[in-house]
Protein backbone atom coordinates (compact mmCIF):
# COMPACT_ATOMS: atom_id res chain seq x y z
CA UNK A 1 0.00 0.00 0.00
CA UNK A 2 1.72 3.38 -0.67
CA UNK A 3 1.83 6.01 1.53
CA UNK A 4 -1.38 7.87 0.12
CA UNK A 5 -3.25 4.30 0.98
CA UNK A 6 -2.29 4.54 4.35
CA UNK A 7 -2.79 8.30 4.75
CA UNK A 8 -6.92 7.45 3.44
CA UNK A 9 -6.96 4.35 5.79
CA UNK A 10 -6.50 6.71 8.78
CA UNK A 11 -8.95 9.54 7.59
CA UNK A 12 -11.45 6.58 7.04
CA UNK A 13 -10.84 4.96 10.25
CA UNK A 14 -12.11 7.03 13.45
CA UNK A 15 -10.05 5.39 16.20
CA UNK A 16 -7.13 6.13 13.97
CA UNK A 17 -8.26 9.72 12.79
CA UNK A 18 -9.07 10.45 16.62
CA UNK A 19 -6.14 10.10 17.88
CA UNK A 20 -3.89 11.27 14.99
CA UNK A 21 -5.70 14.82 16.06
CA UNK A 22 -4.92 14.20 19.47
CA UNK A 23 -1.51 13.32 19.30
CA UNK A 24 -0.67 15.73 16.17
CA UNK A 25 -0.63 19.00 19.25
CA UNK A 26 1.67 16.45 20.96
CA UNK A 27 3.88 16.00 18.07
CA UNK A 28 4.15 19.86 17.10
CA UNK A 29 4.87 20.42 21.00
CA UNK A 30 7.18 18.12 21.28
CA UNK A 31 8.81 19.13 18.41
CA UNK A 32 9.54 22.53 19.77
CA UNK A 33 10.72 21.50 23.26
CA UNK A 34 13.02 18.92 21.52
CA UNK A 35 14.31 21.92 19.17
CA UNK A 36 14.46 24.61 22.32
CA UNK A 37 15.98 21.91 24.81
CA UNK A 38 19.31 22.28 23.54
CA UNK A 39 19.37 25.96 24.13
CA UNK A 40 17.73 25.54 27.56
CA UNK A 41 19.96 22.97 28.71
CA UNK A 42 23.14 25.66 28.27
CA UNK A 43 20.95 28.96 29.58
CA UNK A 44 20.12 26.93 32.82
CA UNK A 45 21.99 24.72 35.13
CA UNK A 46 21.64 21.29 35.84
CA UNK A 47 20.49 22.38 39.55
CA UNK A 48 17.68 24.41 37.54
CA UNK A 49 16.54 21.26 35.65
CA UNK A 50 16.83 19.01 38.89
CA UNK A 51 14.74 22.19 40.71
CA UNK A 52 12.12 22.35 38.15
CA UNK A 53 11.75 18.56 38.17
CA UNK A 54 11.27 18.76 41.90
CA UNK A 55 8.64 21.79 41.47
CA UNK A 56 6.91 19.65 39.12
CA UNK A 57 6.87 16.59 41.42
CA UNK A 58 5.16 17.89 44.31
CA UNK A 59 2.63 19.58 42.38
CA UNK A 60 1.54 16.89 39.94
CA UNK A 61 1.05 15.16 43.47
CA UNK A 62 -0.26 17.50 45.18
CA UNK A 63 -2.56 18.45 41.93
CA UNK A 64 -4.61 15.07 41.91
CA UNK A 65 -6.57 15.95 45.39
CA UNK A 66 -7.43 19.40 43.81
CA UNK A 67 -9.98 17.89 41.58
CA UNK A 68 -11.35 15.19 43.84
CA UNK A 69 -10.94 12.84 40.56
CA UNK A 70 -14.49 14.25 39.87
CA UNK A 71 -13.33 14.91 36.22
CA UNK A 72 -12.89 11.31 35.38
CA UNK A 73 -17.30 11.59 35.97
CA UNK A 74 -17.31 14.27 33.18
CA UNK A 75 -18.01 11.63 30.46
CA UNK A 76 -20.56 9.59 32.11
CA UNK A 77 -24.18 11.70 32.56
CA UNK A 78 -26.37 11.41 29.71
CA UNK A 79 -27.00 15.71 29.76
CA UNK A 80 -24.41 18.19 29.41
CA UNK A 81 -25.95 20.48 31.78
CA UNK A 82 -25.24 17.44 34.85
CA UNK A 83 -21.55 16.81 33.51
CA UNK A 84 -20.99 21.06 33.64
CA UNK A 85 -22.35 20.93 37.15
CA UNK A 86 -19.16 18.48 37.74
CA UNK A 87 -16.57 20.85 36.36
CA UNK A 88 -18.04 23.97 38.70
CA UNK A 89 -17.76 21.51 41.71
CA UNK A 90 -14.30 20.95 40.61
CA UNK A 91 -13.72 24.53 40.47
CA UNK A 92 -14.92 24.69 43.87
CA UNK A 93 -12.77 22.12 45.17
CA UNK A 94 -10.25 23.30 43.55
CA UNK A 95 -9.87 26.61 45.26
CA UNK A 96 -9.98 25.35 48.40
CA UNK A 97 -7.51 22.88 48.28
CA UNK A 98 -5.28 25.91 46.56
CA UNK A 99 -6.00 27.73 50.01
CA UNK A 100 -5.46 24.64 51.84
CA UNK A 101 -1.88 24.10 50.54
CA UNK A 102 -1.02 27.62 51.01
CA UNK A 103 -1.88 27.28 54.90
CA UNK A 104 0.91 24.62 54.80
CA UNK A 105 3.69 26.16 52.60
CA UNK A 106 3.33 29.27 55.52
CA UNK A 107 3.26 26.95 57.91
CA UNK A 108 6.30 25.06 56.97
CA UNK A 109 8.33 27.72 55.19
CA UNK A 110 7.71 30.21 58.04
CA UNK A 111 8.09 27.63 61.39
CA UNK A 112 9.49 24.38 60.35
CA UNK A 113 11.79 25.36 57.00
CA UNK A 114 14.86 24.34 59.30
CA UNK A 115 13.89 21.13 60.55
CA UNK A 116 12.54 19.58 57.43
CA UNK A 117 15.03 18.58 54.79
CA UNK A 118 13.24 20.34 51.55
CA UNK A 119 15.36 21.92 49.68
CA UNK A 120 12.21 23.55 47.65
CA UNK A 121 10.97 25.14 50.91
CA UNK A 122 14.41 27.43 50.79
CA UNK A 123 12.87 29.35 47.57
CA UNK A 124 10.45 32.41 47.09
CA UNK A 125 8.53 31.10 44.52
CA UNK A 126 6.88 28.18 46.48
CA UNK A 127 4.45 30.50 47.51
CA UNK A 128 3.36 30.05 43.49
CA UNK A 129 2.74 26.66 44.13
CA UNK A 130 -1.37 27.30 45.18
CA UNK A 131 -2.01 29.29 42.04
CA UNK A 132 -0.50 25.98 39.93
CA UNK A 133 -2.33 23.46 41.75
CA UNK A 134 -5.36 25.57 40.94
CA UNK A 135 -5.25 25.96 37.21
CA UNK A 136 -4.06 22.14 37.33
CA UNK A 137 -7.93 21.40 38.49
CA UNK A 138 -9.30 23.62 36.07
CA UNK A 139 -7.24 22.70 32.67
CA UNK A 140 -7.90 19.02 34.05
CA UNK A 141 -11.34 19.48 33.76
CA UNK A 142 -11.72 21.65 31.03
CA UNK A 143 -9.69 18.70 29.01
CA UNK A 144 -12.41 16.09 30.29
CA UNK A 145 -15.19 18.43 29.32
CA UNK A 146 -13.56 19.05 25.13
CA UNK A 147 -13.29 14.67 25.37
CA UNK A 148 -17.02 14.98 26.51
CA UNK A 149 -18.01 16.61 23.24
CA UNK A 150 -15.19 15.06 21.16
CA UNK A 151 -13.80 18.26 20.48
CA UNK A 152 -10.14 16.46 20.02
CA UNK A 153 -8.69 19.60 17.99
CA UNK A 154 -9.85 21.96 20.55
CA UNK A 155 -7.68 19.39 23.40
CA UNK A 156 -4.69 19.30 20.66
CA UNK A 157 -4.56 23.08 20.23
CA UNK A 158 -4.52 23.38 24.31
CA UNK A 159 -1.96 21.44 24.69
CA UNK A 160 0.37 22.64 22.25
CA UNK A 161 -0.95 25.87 23.24
CA UNK A 162 0.78 25.04 26.97
CA UNK A 163 3.79 23.74 25.66
CA UNK A 164 4.71 26.23 23.11
CA UNK A 165 4.14 28.97 25.36
CA UNK A 166 5.67 27.14 28.83
CA UNK A 167 8.81 26.45 26.07
CA UNK A 168 8.84 29.93 24.59
CA UNK A 169 8.50 31.78 28.39
CA UNK A 170 11.53 29.45 29.46
CA UNK A 171 13.91 30.91 26.62
CA UNK A 172 12.68 34.15 27.32
CA UNK A 173 13.02 34.58 31.27
CA UNK A 174 16.46 31.96 30.08
CA UNK A 175 18.23 35.24 28.65
CA UNK A 176 17.36 37.21 31.06
CA UNK A 177 19.25 35.19 33.70
CA UNK A 178 16.32 34.30 35.49
CA UNK A 179 17.13 31.00 37.44
CA UNK A 180 13.46 29.74 38.31
CA UNK A 181 12.61 31.09 34.73
CA UNK A 182 11.51 27.68 33.62
CA UNK A 183 8.75 27.34 36.83
CA UNK A 184 7.43 30.66 36.24
CA UNK A 185 7.03 29.69 32.17
CA UNK A 186 5.39 25.87 33.94
CA UNK A 187 2.38 28.32 35.38
CA UNK A 188 1.41 30.83 32.74
CA UNK A 189 1.49 27.85 30.27
CA UNK A 190 -1.30 26.19 31.81
CA UNK A 191 -2.67 29.52 33.16
CA UNK A 192 -3.42 30.57 29.59
CA UNK A 193 -4.45 27.09 27.86
CA UNK A 194 -6.89 26.92 30.87
CA UNK A 195 -8.40 30.01 30.10
CA UNK A 196 -8.36 29.32 26.03
CA UNK A 197 -10.24 26.14 26.63
CA UNK A 198 -13.08 27.92 28.89
CA UNK A 199 -13.67 30.96 26.53
CA UNK A 200 -13.61 28.80 23.76
CA UNK A 201 -16.55 26.77 24.79
CA UNK A 202 -19.76 29.40 25.28
CA UNK A 203 -21.86 26.24 27.26
CA UNK A 204 -18.77 25.97 29.95
CA UNK A 205 -18.25 29.38 30.71
CA UNK A 206 -22.09 30.61 30.94
CA UNK A 207 -22.96 30.97 34.59
CA UNK A 208 -19.53 28.68 35.48
CA UNK A 209 -19.69 30.23 38.80
CA UNK A 210 -23.00 29.31 39.55
CA UNK A 211 -22.60 26.39 42.31
CA UNK A 212 -26.10 25.11 42.16
CA UNK A 213 -26.22 21.09 42.91
CA UNK A 214 -22.61 20.52 42.85
CA UNK A 215 -23.48 18.87 46.64
CA UNK A 216 -26.10 16.69 44.31
CA UNK A 217 -23.67 15.61 41.86
CA UNK A 218 -20.82 14.86 44.35
CA UNK A 219 -22.57 12.29 46.11
CA UNK A 220 -23.79 10.63 43.02
CA UNK A 221 -20.54 10.17 41.60
CA UNK A 222 -18.96 10.07 45.02
CA UNK A 223 -17.13 6.74 44.15
CA UNK A 224 -14.67 8.62 42.18
CA UNK A 225 -12.73 10.03 45.00
CA UNK A 226 -13.72 7.71 47.29
CA UNK A 227 -11.85 5.27 45.15
CA UNK A 228 -9.69 6.61 42.51
CA UNK A 229 -8.38 9.42 44.33
CA UNK A 230 -6.07 7.15 46.82
CA UNK A 231 -5.69 5.41 43.78
CA UNK A 232 -4.27 7.89 41.33
CA UNK A 233 -2.65 9.89 44.04
CA UNK A 234 -0.35 6.19 44.37
CA UNK A 235 0.20 5.95 40.81
CA UNK A 236 1.06 9.73 40.49
CA UNK A 237 3.49 9.27 43.51
CA UNK A 238 4.92 5.99 41.64
CA UNK A 239 5.60 8.36 38.79
CA UNK A 240 6.62 11.49 40.05
CA UNK A 241 8.21 10.81 43.23
CA UNK A 242 11.85 9.74 42.20
CA UNK A 243 13.03 13.27 42.13
CA UNK A 244 11.95 14.02 45.32
CA UNK A 245 13.53 10.31 46.30
CA UNK A 246 16.56 11.58 44.63
CA UNK A 247 17.06 14.74 45.99
CA UNK A 248 16.88 13.30 49.45
CA UNK A 249 19.30 10.27 49.32
CA UNK A 250 21.82 11.48 45.84
CA UNK A 251 21.67 14.95 44.68
CA UNK A 252 20.52 17.85 42.94
CA UNK A 253 22.35 17.21 40.42
CA UNK A 254 21.19 13.60 40.41
CA UNK A 255 17.87 14.80 39.85
CA UNK A 256 18.86 17.24 37.13
CA UNK A 257 19.84 14.45 34.78
CA UNK A 258 16.92 12.63 35.56
CA UNK A 259 14.44 15.24 35.10
CA UNK A 260 16.51 15.98 31.47
CA UNK A 261 15.93 12.10 30.65
CA UNK A 262 12.42 12.43 32.15
CA UNK A 263 11.10 15.19 30.23
CA UNK A 264 12.87 14.17 27.33
CA UNK A 265 11.07 10.69 27.30
CA UNK A 266 7.55 10.26 29.68
CA UNK A 267 6.04 13.37 28.29
CA UNK A 268 5.29 12.27 25.45
CA UNK A 269 4.46 9.27 26.45
CA UNK A 270 1.75 10.56 29.06
CA UNK A 271 0.37 12.87 26.77
CA UNK A 272 0.23 9.92 23.51
CA UNK A 273 -1.47 7.62 25.81
CA UNK A 274 -3.31 9.98 27.34
CA UNK A 275 -5.18 11.07 23.60
CA UNK A 276 -5.46 6.80 22.83
CA UNK A 277 -6.82 6.61 26.30
CA UNK A 278 -9.43 9.41 25.66
CA UNK A 279 -10.36 7.83 22.07
CA UNK A 280 -10.69 3.90 23.68
CA UNK A 281 -12.87 5.71 26.84
CA UNK A 282 -15.51 7.06 25.01
CA UNK A 283 -15.57 4.05 22.13
CA UNK A 284 -15.35 1.35 24.62
CA UNK A 285 -18.36 3.43 26.79
CA UNK A 286 -20.39 3.21 23.27
CA UNK A 287 -19.46 -0.64 22.54
CA UNK A 288 -19.94 -1.68 26.43
CA UNK A 289 -23.52 -0.11 25.95
CA UNK A 290 -24.39 -1.77 22.65
CA UNK A 291 -23.07 -5.30 23.02
CA UNK A 292 -22.20 -5.58 27.31
CA UNK A 293 -18.23 -6.04 26.33
CA UNK A 294 -15.89 -4.55 24.45
CA UNK A 295 -13.38 -7.27 24.37
CA UNK A 296 -13.25 -7.02 20.10
CA UNK A 297 -12.58 -3.04 20.86
CA UNK A 298 -10.03 -4.08 23.41
CA UNK A 299 -7.82 -6.68 21.56
CA UNK A 300 -7.52 -4.37 18.43
CA UNK A 301 -6.41 -1.34 20.77
CA UNK A 302 -3.87 -3.40 22.01
CA UNK A 303 -2.65 -4.55 18.96
CA UNK A 304 -2.19 -0.95 17.79
CA UNK A 305 -0.60 -0.11 21.00
CA UNK A 306 2.25 -2.86 20.89
CA UNK A 307 2.70 -2.33 17.04
CA UNK A 308 3.06 1.61 17.89
CA UNK A 309 5.61 1.03 21.17
CA UNK A 310 7.85 -1.66 20.16
CA UNK A 311 10.08 0.21 17.39
CA UNK A 312 9.78 3.40 19.11
CA UNK A 313 11.25 2.33 22.43
CA UNK A 314 13.55 0.41 20.68
CA UNK A 315 14.53 2.53 19.13
CA UNK A 316 15.40 5.14 22.23
CA UNK A 317 16.74 1.85 24.30
CA UNK A 318 19.86 1.38 21.78
CA UNK A 319 20.11 5.52 20.96
CA UNK A 320 19.30 7.44 24.19
CA UNK A 321 22.99 7.70 26.04
CA UNK A 322 24.57 8.65 22.26
CA UNK A 323 21.34 11.11 21.02
CA UNK A 324 21.78 12.66 24.10
CA UNK A 325 25.54 13.34 24.32
CA UNK A 326 24.75 15.06 20.58
CA UNK A 327 22.31 17.41 21.34
CA UNK A 328 22.72 18.98 25.02
CA UNK A 329 26.72 17.66 25.09
CA UNK A 330 29.06 15.55 26.81
CA UNK A 331 27.73 16.44 30.71
CA UNK A 332 24.74 14.69 29.98
CA UNK A 333 25.60 11.16 28.97
CA UNK A 334 24.23 10.35 32.51
CA UNK A 335 20.99 11.96 31.54
CA UNK A 336 20.73 9.35 28.31
CA UNK A 337 21.69 6.62 30.22
CA UNK A 338 18.58 7.65 32.73
CA UNK A 339 16.46 7.62 28.99
CA UNK A 340 17.40 4.35 28.23
CA UNK A 341 16.52 2.18 31.49
CA UNK A 342 13.41 4.27 31.56
CA UNK A 343 12.69 3.26 27.64
CA UNK A 344 12.06 0.08 28.98
CA UNK A 345 9.53 0.77 31.66
CA UNK A 346 7.51 3.12 28.85
CA UNK A 347 7.48 0.48 26.21
CA UNK A 348 5.15 -1.52 28.92
CA UNK A 349 3.22 1.35 30.23
CA UNK A 350 2.38 2.73 26.94
CA UNK A 351 0.24 -0.55 26.29
CA UNK A 352 -1.11 -0.72 29.94
CA UNK A 353 -2.21 3.20 30.64
CA UNK A 354 -4.86 3.52 28.02
CA UNK A 355 -6.62 0.36 28.76
CA UNK A 356 -6.57 1.13 32.53
CA UNK A 357 -9.68 3.31 31.86
CA UNK A 358 -11.65 0.38 31.55
CA UNK A 359 -11.31 0.18 35.69
CA UNK A 360 -13.11 3.44 35.43
CA UNK A 361 -15.83 2.85 33.11
CA UNK A 362 -16.32 -0.76 35.03
CA UNK A 363 -16.07 0.58 38.19
CA UNK A 364 -13.41 -1.34 39.52
CA UNK A 365 -11.76 1.72 40.88
CA UNK A 366 -11.25 -0.56 44.29
CA UNK A 367 -8.67 -2.79 42.76
CA UNK A 368 -6.68 -0.08 41.04
CA UNK A 369 -6.20 1.51 44.20
CA UNK A 370 -4.68 -1.23 45.99
CA UNK A 371 -2.58 -2.44 43.23
CA UNK A 372 -1.13 1.26 42.51
CA UNK A 373 -0.97 1.93 46.09
CA UNK A 374 1.48 -1.49 46.40
CA UNK A 375 3.25 -0.20 43.43
CA UNK A 376 4.14 2.60 44.35
CA UNK A 377 6.00 1.46 47.90
CA UNK A 378 7.42 -1.47 46.26
CA UNK A 379 8.72 1.42 43.83
CA UNK A 380 10.08 3.64 46.34
CA UNK A 381 11.59 0.43 48.31
CA UNK A 382 13.37 -0.59 45.16
CA UNK A 383 14.83 2.51 45.01
CA UNK A 384 15.98 2.88 48.11
CA UNK A 385 17.38 -0.42 47.86
CA UNK A 386 19.67 0.54 45.07
CA UNK A 387 21.46 3.63 47.40
CA UNK A 388 21.51 1.21 50.30
CA UNK A 389 22.97 -1.98 48.03
CA UNK A 390 25.17 0.15 45.09
CA UNK A 391 24.97 3.28 46.66
CA UNK A 392 24.47 4.56 42.90
CA UNK A 393 21.62 6.08 41.29
CA UNK A 394 21.19 3.67 37.88
CA UNK A 395 21.09 0.98 39.77
CA UNK A 396 18.13 2.35 41.87
CA UNK A 397 15.86 3.03 38.87
CA UNK A 398 16.60 -0.44 37.19
CA UNK A 399 15.30 -1.81 40.25
CA UNK A 400 12.02 0.59 40.25
CA UNK A 401 12.06 -0.07 36.39
CA UNK A 402 11.59 -3.69 37.25
CA UNK A 403 8.84 -3.41 40.01
CA UNK A 404 6.93 -1.47 37.54
CA UNK A 405 7.13 -3.42 34.86
CA UNK A 406 5.43 -6.34 36.89
CA UNK A 407 2.63 -3.83 37.56
CA UNK A 408 2.04 -2.80 34.54
CA UNK A 409 1.86 -6.50 32.95
CA UNK A 410 -0.74 -6.57 35.95
CA UNK A 411 -2.79 -4.18 35.13
CA UNK A 412 -2.47 -5.57 30.93
CA UNK A 413 -3.79 -8.79 32.39
CA UNK A 414 -6.86 -7.53 34.42
CA UNK A 415 -8.18 -5.10 32.08
CA UNK A 416 -8.71 -7.71 29.43
CA UNK A 417 -10.49 -9.94 32.16
CA UNK A 418 -12.68 -6.52 32.49
CA UNK A 419 -12.90 -5.95 28.61
CA UNK A 420 -14.45 -9.42 28.29
CA UNK A 421 -16.92 -9.62 31.12
CA UNK A 422 -20.44 -9.00 30.01
CA UNK A 423 -22.96 -7.02 31.65
CA UNK A 424 -26.88 -7.19 30.83
CA UNK A 425 -27.88 -3.95 28.68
Amino acid sequence: MDFRGIINRVKSNSFFRNVAILASGTIISQIIVIAFSPLLSRLYSVEAFGLLSLFTSYMVISGVVSTGRFELAIGLPEKDSEAKKLFQLILFIGFFVSLIYLGIIIILKEFFKDRLELQILNYWWIYLAPLYIFFIAVFSASVYWLQRKKEYKKITFANALQVIITTICSVALGFMKLGEGMIFALILGIIISSFYIIYSEPELKKGIFVFKDIKRVGKEYISFPRYMLFSDLSLTASQQFIPILFSIIYSTTIVGFFSMANRMLRLPNIVITTAIGNVFRNDAIDEIRKNGNCIDLYKSTFKKLVIMSLPIYLFLFIVSPYLFVVVFGEKWYEAGMFARILSVLLLVEFIATPLNVLFNIRERQKILMRLQFLNAVIGGIMIFLGFKIFNNASASLILFTINALIFNIIFIALSYRIARQKISN
